[in-house]
C-alpha cells in the first residue's frame, strides 16, 4: 500500500456513524426539545435539523426527510435563518443519497434564505456548506474562497457555535494547504483549528483538531526529515486524539476520528520506526480495524490490513502477507460499501506478493483482476464526473438566473419610480406630451431587454459548448493515460519473457550433458515443456503490444539503418519503461559500466550527438502518432 498517500486520504474521512451510547444520549436530549411545545420554534427546528443530520450519517435517509418535513411545517412564518438551516440540512440528505440535482437545488434555496437575513452565523454556516459542495466538485480554489468569505462573515462572533464553525473551516483550509504542499501554512491553519475547537468546547471538534495538528507536523517532517522533533510532535498530537477521546468518551460522538488516529499512529511506526516497534503498531492496527468494521469504513479496514501485510513482507513471510490481503479483500467485498479503489489497490498488492513468491501464473491472474477492477473504477469515476458537471452546470445556471432576476427586479423598481415621477409631472404640466414620451421609453426598454436576453442566450450556448469540449478533452486524456499504462505493462511482460527464455535456453544447453534417462533430466524437460505452453498463451499479449505500438522498433531500426542488435533493442525498451542504468544492470545481471558503454554505442548507431539525450530521443520516438491515427 502507498504509505505516503495514506495520511492525505485519511484527512478527508472525518464523518462516520456515531457510537451507540453517544447516539442515544444526544438523540434523547434532542427529542426532549423537539417534543416540548413550550420551547421556542427556532430551537425546535434547530433540534430537528441536528437529529436529521445524525440520521443522515447513519444513512437513515427516509426518517431524516420526514424530520425535515416536520421542520418545514414548524417554520410557518418562513423565518429566514430557520429556512437556511432546513434547506442546508436537506442538501446534506440528498448528497448522502448521491442525488446531486436535488442537493444543489436545496443548497440554492439555503443560499437564498441566507441572503434574506442579517444573521452572520447563518450566512457563515451556509457559505461553509457551499464550500463543501465546491470541494465535492473538486473546485478546490473556489471552495477555498468560500471558506475565507465565511471566516470574514463570522468575524466578531464569540458564541461557541461560531467557534465550532470556524474550527471546521480552518481544518479544511489546512487540508487544502497540505494538498498544495505548503506545510507552513497548513500548520498555521491547523493551529487556528485547535484554538477555535478549544473555544467551542466541542469534543468532536477538539479531537479533529488534534488529528489535523498531527498530520500537519507529519507533512513538515516529510519536507525536512532531519528535524526529529517534528516527528515527535506528529506522534504527540495524534496520540492526544486517543487520550482526549478516552477521557471524554461520553462527549465524543464520532468514533471515525479515533479510527483514523489509530491507523495514523500505526503508519507512523511502520514508516519511520524500526521493525522492533511492530508490536506497538499492531495495538493501534487492531483498534483501527475494530472501529473501521464498526463504522463500515472500508478505507480504514483496507489500509490496516495493508500495513500488516507490509510488516509480513519485511519478515519475509509472503504467505502471511497474501493471507492478510485476501482477508482485507473478503471483508471489503462482503460490506455494503463498494470501495472499488481500495479493492483495486489490494489486488495490485496481491499481484506484487505473488511475484515475490515466484508464482507468475498467480501474479498474472491477480493483474488481470486488477485490470478489471481498474476499468470498473474508471467507469465509475467517469459517471461521477458527468454527474458533477451536470449538477455544477445546473447550479451555475440557477445562480445566473437568480442574479439576472435580482438585477431585473432592481431595475424595474427604479424604473417604476421614474414612471411615478413622470406621471405626476405629466398631470401637473403637459400630460399628453409626457404620455407619448412614456410610451417611447417603454418601447426602448423592451428592446433593451430583448437584446440583453438574446446576448445572454448566446453566452450561455457558448459556455455550454466550452464545457462540453472540456469534458471530452478530459475523457480523452484519461483514456490516453490508461493506454500508456497498458503499453508499458505489456512491454515489461514481453521483456521479462525474453529474459526467462534466454535463461531457459542456457539451461537446455547445459541439459545435454546429462543422461536422457536421468530422472532429473526428464523432470526438467517436463518443466520446460510446461513453460512453453505458458509462453504460447502469452504470445497474444505480445501481439497486442505490437498492435498498440507497431512503429517503435521499426523507427529505431530505420534511424540506425538496421544496425541495432536484439540486445540494443532490449536496452531501448527498458529506457522507454523509465528504468535507470542501475535498474537495467540488475535486470540483466551485468555491471552498470556495461550499460553506460551500451548507451554510448547505441547513440553512435542512432547518429546522435553528445548533447542529444538518448532517453529524450526514445520518448519522442514513442510519442509520435502512428499510422492508425491515435496519439500517445
Amino acid at each position: 500500500m502507498n504509505k505516503k498517500s495514506l495520511f492525505g486520504m485519511l484527512l478527508c474521512l472525518l464523518f462516520f456513524p456515531w457510537s451507540a451510547g453517544a447516539q442515544s444520549t444526544v438523540i434523547d436530549s434532542l427529542n426532549v426539545i423537539i417534543s416540548n411545545p413550550d420551547a421556542a420554534r427556532h430551537e425546535r427546528i434547530a433540534a430537528i435539523c441536528q437529529k436529521a443530520n445524525i440520521l443522515t450519517i447513519q444513512k437513515r435517509f427516509a426518517e431524516a426527510l420526514l424530520l425535515v418535513g416536520k421542520a418545514k411545517e414548524l417554520n410557518e412564518k418562513d423565518d429566514e435563518p430557520s429556512g437556511a438551516l432546513i434547506y442546508s440540512t436537506l442538501s446534506s440528505i440528498y448528497a448522502g443519497q448521491d442525488s446531486l440535482g436535488p442537493a444543489f437545488a436545496a443548497m440554492d434555496s439555503a443560499q437564498w434564505y441566507a441572503s434574506q437575513t442579517d444573521d452572520k452565523l447563518t450566512k457563515g454556516l451556509v457559505l461553509n456548506k457551499k464550500a463543501w459542495f465546491e470541494s465535492y466538485l473538486e473546485n478546490t480554489d473556489k471552495a477555498y474562497e468560500y471558506r475565507l468569505e465565511a471566516l470574514r462573515m463570522l468575524e466578531g462572533l464569540h458564541e461557541q457555535q461560531a467557534a465550532y464553525v470556524r474550527s471546521n473551516i480552518y481544518h479544511h483550509l489546512a487540508a487544502a494547504e497540505g494538498h498544495w504542499r505548503r506545510p507552513e501554512k497548513q500548520l498555521k491553519f491547523a493551529s487556528l483549528c485547535l484554538s477555535e475547537a478549544l473555544n467551542s468546547n466541542d469534543a468532536d471538534a477538539i479531537s479533529n483538531a488534534y488529528l489535523s495538528m498531527g498530520i500537519s507536523f507529519l507533512y513538515r517532517y516529510r519536507k525536512d526529515t532531519s528535524q526529529k522533533t517534528l516527528l515527535d510532535s506528529a506522534m504527540h498530537y495524534t496520540k492526544k486524539v486517543l487520550t482526549f477521546s478516552h477521557a471524554n468518551e461520553s462527549r465524543v460522538t464520532i468514533p471515525g476520528t479515533i479510527g483514523i488516529a489509530s491507523l495514523n499512529l500505526a503508519n507512523l511506526y511502520h514508516e519511520f520506526y524500526p521493525v522492533s516497534y511492530q508490536d506497538s503498531a499492531n495495538v493501534y492496527l487492531e483498534k483501527a480495524l475494530q472501529i473501521g468494521r464498526k463504522t463500515g469504513n472500508m478505507e480504514v479496514v483496507g489500509n490496516s490490513y495493508g500495513i500488516m501485510s507490509e510488516y509480513a513482507l519485511k519478515e519475509g513471510s509472503t504467505d502471511l502477507a497474501e493471507n492478510l490481503l485476501l482477508s482485507a479483500l473478503s471483508e471489503i467485498s462482503s460490506s455494503t460499501e463498494k470501495a472499488p479503489r481500495m479493492k483495486s489497490r489490494i489486488v495490485n498488492a496481491l499481484a506484487r506478493v505473488a511475484e515475490k513468491q515466484g508464482d507468475d501464473t498467480k501474479a498474472l491472474a491477480y493483474y488481470k483482476q486488477y485490470m478489471t477492477l481498474d476499468k470498473e473504477l474508471f467507469d465509475e469515476e467517469k459517471f461521477s464526473s458527468a454527474q458533477k458537471l451536470e449538477a455544477q452546470y445546473q447550479s451555475e445556471k440557477k445562480e445566473m438566473a437568480l442574479s439576472a432576476a435580482n438585477q431585473e427586479a432592481a431595475f424595474t423598481r427604479k424604473l417604476n419610480r421614474y414612471y411615478l415621477v413622470f406621471m405626476i409631472a405629466g398631470f401637473m404640466a403637459l400630460f399628453f406630451l409626457f404620455r407619448s414620451y412614456r410610451f417611447k421609453l417603454k418601447a426602448a426598454h423592451q428592446r433593451q431587454l430583448l437584446l440583453a436576453s438574446e446576448k445572454n442566450e448566446a453566452q450561455l450556448q457558448a459556455s455550454l459548448k466550452a464545457e462540453e469540449t472540456a469534458r471530452l478533452q478530459a475523457e480523452r486524456k484519461l483514456m490516453q493515460e490508461r493506454l500508456d499504462r497498458l503499453e508499458k505493462e505489456l512491454l515489461a511482460g514481453t521483456l521479462q519473457t525474453e529474459e526467462k527464455n534466454t535463461l531457459l535456453k542456457a539451461l537446455r544447453e547445459q541439459l545435454t550433458s546429462l543422461d536422457s534417462n536421468d530422472p532429473l533430466h526428464q523432470k526438467i524437460n517436463r518443466l520446460m515443456s510446461k513453460n512453453n505452453e505458458v509462453d504460447k498463451s502469452y504470445q497474444d499479449i505480445r501481439a497486442e503490444f505490437t498492435e498498440i505500438h507497431p512503429d517503435f522498433i521499426a523507427g529505431l531500426q530505420q534511424k540506425a539503418e538496421n544496425g541495432l542488435t536484439r540486445l540494443d533493442l532490449k536496452y531501448c525498451s527498458y529506457i522507454l519503461m523509465g528504468l535507470t542504468n542501475k535498474e537495467i544492470a540488475v535486470k540483466l545481471n551485468i555491471a552498470p559500466k556495461s550499460i553506460r558503454m551500451a548507451r554510448y554505442r547505441i547513440k553512435q548507431k542512432l547518429k546522435l550527438t553528445e548533447e542529444e539525450s538518448l532517453d529524450t530521443f526514445i520518448d519522442n520516438l514513442a510519442a509520435k502518432p502512428t499510422d492508425k491515427g491515435h496519439l500517445r
